[in-house]
């Protein structure tokens, strides 16, 4: 299997963890790809031996299509496993082509949000995709390979629940994603397979209370329907592993030499009992492990009582996704918060102690040059750090089935939120221009607070 590349800013260190010549640029945050290790971890249970071609510390600017060939085919594999996302959808197709020319006969399935929400599209785009798994791939992948090296790919695959595959020049299946019910009963993710040691010495540099700083998920889905979000890969519907299972990786984390856990969770504080109990077990086991939600926290979940028992626990680093300043836009997107409900989660977790970083999403749907200043005032008025992206209508999300066939022409390469110079997406009563200036304010802000 292949990692994709990564898109965080490059440093000037470089570390040679590859079997083959690829010298990677190691990024400013690399974290083990969680969706992957899970995957490789099944395929390892089902009794496939597996081997990871890791470009996480690779920047997809300094991506070389026929090195990295090299390097997958240097492995030997019985069949190639692609993941991706939209913005290096490009890249991925790229590697397909080559090493369908240099080996036809190796199978090459994908995964990821990408493909999960536009399968058919996906393998017509690209003749060198033989196969996807659409949603969690830790069941139905093991599924198809156990059928392929077996059956072959005939047209019977069509019976497994989401995959779709090409048989006879047609694209067949099961369209629709499939999503794991019972959390607990898959293995933990297998980071055996990835440069553990390279991972745990960069995560040094991370801004953090402890390190090294590892990850893990203890959720999957949101229920909530943001406008401008993609659920796709994980699904709309909230699934958590049990607080015993949670803690037990905790554990083994600990044991790898990891002293503080990013929870990268679309959702973590959905259940509020499942965190209290979490937050119990922790204490009980006296892991003395710091723990940071970057993946944001939803502002309508604060609670004085939660917030202190998390904090009590090792809780420190909370992310809100408060995306505008603007009540109407806030309604519109159908994000279910109100500006007054940041303020008080605000409050409350300031005075508790938390480190926050606030989300900000510019140009959503229904904004307008005054929404927009709503918006830069409530930044200025925190007076928190903050992180802000430029909206981006995903395949997979609302928005992009609202934009229906204006999005057919414009390239997966411009399928980037943190590229702020070149916006895609311009809502209804505002100009590109505006967007710009606002863009320019929101960087000048962020430049003064951090001061």
């Amino acid at each position: 299997m292949v990692t994709p590349p990564s898109s965080f800013p490059m440093t000037y260190i470089q570390s040679p963890v590859y079997p083959f010549d690829i010298v990677p640029v190691v990024v400013a945050t690399p974290l083990i790809p969680l969706g992957l290790a899970y995957v490789g971890a099944s395929l390892e249970q089902a009794g496939y031996e597996v081997k990871i071609l890791d470009l996480t510390f690779m920047d997809q600017k300094k991506y070389d299509v026929e090195r990295v060939k090299r390097g997958v085919l240097s492995l030997k594999p019985d069949a190639i496993g692609l993941s991706a996302l939209t913005w290096n959808i490009p890249r991925t197709y790229e590697l397909a082509l080559a090493l369908k020319k240099e080996d036809a006969k190796t199978p090459i399935i994908m995964g990821g949000p990408h493909v999960s929400a536009l399968p058919h599209r996906t393998l017509e785009e690209c003749k060198s995709i033989d196969a996807a798994i659409l949603g969690e791939g830790e069941q139905k992948f093991p599924e198809y390979l156990s059928q392929l090296f077996s059956k072959g790919s005939g047209p019977e695959t069509k019976k497994i629940r989401g995959l779709v595959s090409r048989h006879d020049n047609k694209v067949i299946g099961d369209p629709d994603p499939v999503y794991v019910e019972d959390l607990d009963a898959l293995p933990l993710p297998a980071r055996h397979l990835f440069p553990l040691s390279e991972y745990i010495k960069w995560s040094k540099n991370f801004k953090a209370r402890q390190t090294p700083v590892g990850s893990m998920i203890t959720s999957r889905g949101c229920p909530h329907r943001c406008s401008f979000c993609t659920r796709v890969n994980n699904g709309t519907r909230f699934r958590a592993r049990s607080p015993e299972n949670v803690v037990s990786e905790m554990v083994e984390l600990k044991e790898l030499g990891f002293n503080e856990v990013q929870i990268v969770d679309d959702n973590f504080t959905h259940n509020r009992d499942r965190v209290f109990d979490i937050c119990k077990l922790i204490q009980e086991k006296d892991l003395k492990l710091t723990f940071s939600l970057v993946n944001g926290m939803r502002i309508d979940h604060v609670t004085e009582e939660m917030m202190k028992a998390m904090y009590d626990a090792g809780f420190y680093s909370i992310h809100f996704g408060v995306e505008s300043g603007d009540d109407r836009v806030l309604q519109g997107i159908h994000k279910g918060i109100t500006v007054n409900q940041v303020r008080e989660a605000v409050r409350i977790t300031r005075d508790i102690g938390y480190e926050l970083n606030l989300f900000f999403v510019i140009g959503l749907p229904g904004s307008n040059l005054e929404s927009e200043r709503k918006t830069l005032a409530l930044m200025d008025e925190m007076g928190l750090p903050f992180t802000f992206s430029v909206c981006t209508p995903y395949p997979g999300s609302p928005l992009w089935d609202e934009m229906g066939s204006k999005m057919d022409s414009i390239s997966w390469d411009r399928f980037d939120e943190g590229n702020v110079s070149d916006p895609l997406y311009i809502p209804e009563g505002m100009t590109l221009t505006e967007i710009q200036e606002v863009l320019e304010k929101a960087r000048s802000l962020q430049k003064s607070l951090s001061k």
